[in-house]
């Protein structure tokens, strides 16, 4: 009785639709009080944390003859998976410091690929590396032959690598800058697209 008397006696005082109004502003600012208080109304985001992660990996491919065709070696690797629902075509590895190595090449020396990162997508077909990409290969034939690039792209089951930045080619016959290449890397053939300088040793 005494809460009806005081409504009464405000009511007497304020008109009735600013006494409206003003109930309905308290009563939505404490339910958003309450709305932040309660944990419960928070979704998980599993995008921002890892599914899988895994330090010291080291992994290996072999071809159907059952012959050693590739290897990867990394300090750390993180499995995200976006989607809540489960795995999707947006599902991604981060590779940290990534040293990966192909075999079953033509005169069998191995190729050499490292990075500062690594991104694998399409369950781990395709391998982006990123960042301070080196590509090397020391054979009887050739010699020490290195490649570097910004960014490079590798299908590791087909031994194929190519990107569209810039690449830097030394060798002992001398040094050859290029904009694009794309690297066989089972038949040991690199093909450089356009904008081609060579500066040849004649050592």
């Amino acid at each position: 009785m005494h809460l009806l008397q005081r409504l009464h006696r405000i009511h007497q005082h304020i008109p009735g639709p600013w006494l409206v109004a003003g109930i309905l502003v308290i009563c939505f600012f404490l339910f958003s009080l309450r709305q932040k208080d309660d944990p419960s109304d928070h979704e998980y985001d599993p995008s921002g944390f890892p599914q899988i992660f895994m330090k010291g990996v080291q992994t290996r491919e072999f071809d159907a003859t059952g012959k050693l065709n590739f290897e990867l070696t990394t300090p750390e690797v993180a499995f995200y998976q976006p989607s809540i629902e489960g795995p999707s075509p947006s599902d991604y590895t981060l590779i940290k410091a990534p040293e990966m190595v192909f075999y079953n090449n033509q005169d069998g020396t191995p190729w050499h690929m490292s990075a500062a990162d690594g991104r694998s997508e399409t369950n781990n077909e395709l391998i982006r590396l990123l960042g301070d990409v080196v590509i090397q290969q020391n054979s009887p034939s050739q010699g020490l032959i290195r490649v570097t690039t910004d960014e490079l792209q590798v299908r590791t089951r087909e031994q194929f690598a190519e990107t569209d930045k810039a690449v830097k080619m030394r060798s002992a016959k001398g040094q050859i800058d290029a904009l694009g290449m794309d690297a066989d890397l089972a038949q040991s053939r690199l093909q450089l697209k356009s904008q081609v300088k060579a500066v040849y040793d004649p050592r």
